[in-house]
């Protein structure tokens, strides 16, 4: 039920596992802790309310990454250099590894004036910390010591990384620090409104904080006091990414019309999305347990934090067999979910399975279908576990 007080909405999912836990025993179990999400009634904005411990979070692998959106890149950079006041000797900083192929294209364009947070050296972190323990470790007086190494930006990359913050205030107030008085934040993020009005569970993952529409990031940068010199939506089939350029706010006229009615629209899509989420708790896990009745096992191809989520949140491990990824760091481990094993891809035509849901993103779809030929001409079937997607499960299945 969608519980109402004071400072907005919430729900609670009950406890879920770490998605990055990995186990290597059959009696192994991951650490779950309680999810839930809440809504701003100030802002609409989507948060999870009680974030995992930050020490649970971090990796216990080192060969955990992740791989952001990156067909946009190219006209990104193109739009940087052409900034006001911008220039071959202007200097560039980047806060993380998300950035990396960003400071790559604008060394490539000659803008070699370039530098990056060491998370080793800059914020004492070992090989296996990832984001989410960069931004705990992230303060003023780090932020500072790092300005210092390296001077101030002129452009400061921020690449998928503010939906992770635990505290946004005081990780806005570090980033703000790096730059020049004049200088430009360059900020992308997921954009969560797709995932909102199709209620998509696998939106929620334990690493992101904070789930964003296009307005509400808006309207969070507008509180924060930055000057937004662009904001655009890049779309793609799973998120679309929010893209913002911005300064600090000086003389320029700040928004005060009134916003209560656009508000209450992302209030009342992030309530229907939890609504959706729930009924789909009890829906999805019939409608898979009678097609397994008739039709026999059941894998998910990819061992990522979605698939975590769509077996977690919905409740049914119990009904996939496997799991199935060509990720040799992965194969032979089991999932944090239930404990499912995960094979490689070739077992898809030993193990007898009839049914292989896609839990990749929806950009390698494709490829997979088409690398299985053999699996579908057997009468293998693949099916999206992403509402709005080509082949969801819930409209070919």
């Amino acid at each position: 039920m969608i519980r109402s007080h004071k400072s907005g909405f919430s729900v609670s999912l009950g406890l879920k596992p770490v998605s990055n836990r990995f186990l290597s025993k059959k009696n192994e179990m991951a650490p779950k802790f309680p999810l839930g999400i809440s809504i701003s009634g100030d802002t609409g904005l989507v948060s999870i309310e009680q974030p995992f411990p930050v020490d649970e979070v971090k990796p216990r692998f080192d060969w955990i990454t992740c791989f952001e959106p990156e067909a946009h890149l190219d006209n990104l950079v193109e739009t940087l250099i052409n900034l006001p006041g911008i220039d071959n000797n202007s200097l560039i900083g980047a806060y993380s590894f998300k950035d990396d192929s960003t400071i790559d294209r604008l060394n490539n364009k000659g803008y070699k004036n370039t530098w990056r947070i060491d998370p080793e050296h800059d914020l004492s972190l070992d090989k296996f910390s990832n984001i989410e323990t960069y931004q705990h470790e992230f303060t003023n007086k780090k932020s500072r010591e790092i300005k210092k190494k390296y001077g101030p930006a002129d452009i400061l990359l921020v690449r998928h990384v503010v939906e992770h913050a635990y505290n946004i205030d005081k990780f806005v107030e570090a980033i703000r620090l790096l730059v020049k008085p004049d200088g430009y934040i360059l900020w992308e993020l997921p954009s969560c409104e797709k995932s909102l009005m199709s209620g998509d569970c696998t939106m929620i993952w334990e690493e992101h904080i904070h789930y964003f529409t296009e307005f509400t990031f808006r309207q969070f940068l507008i509180n924060q006091k930055f000057y937004i010199n662009n904001l655009s939506l890049i779309s793609y089939p799973m998120e679309d990414c929010i893209v913002a350029i911005t300064q600090n706010l000086t003389n320029q006229k700040i928004d005060v019309d009134d916003k209560s009615e656009l508000i209450n629209i992302e209030i009342e899509r992030a309530k229907k999305y939890i609504e959706l989420v729930q009924k789909n708790i009890i829906d999805i896990p019939n409608k898979l347990s009678n097609i397994k009745k008739k039709s026999g096992k059941f894998a998910i191809f990819g061992a990522g934090h979605a698939t975590v989520a769509f077996i977690s949140i919905l409740g049914i491990e119990n009904l996939i067999d496997f799991i199935i990824d060509d990720n040799p760091n992965k194969i032979s481990k089991n999932l944090p979910a239930g404990n499912i094993p995960i094979i490689h891809s070739s077992e898809l035509y030993k193990k007898d399975i009839k049914i292989c849901l896609l839990g990749t993103n929806p950009q390698s779809h494709s490829k997979i279908i088409d690398k299985h030929k053999d699996y579908v001409s057997t009468g293998g079937v693949f099916a999206s576990i992403f509402p709005g997607t080509e082949k969801y499960f819930g409209d070919v299945l």
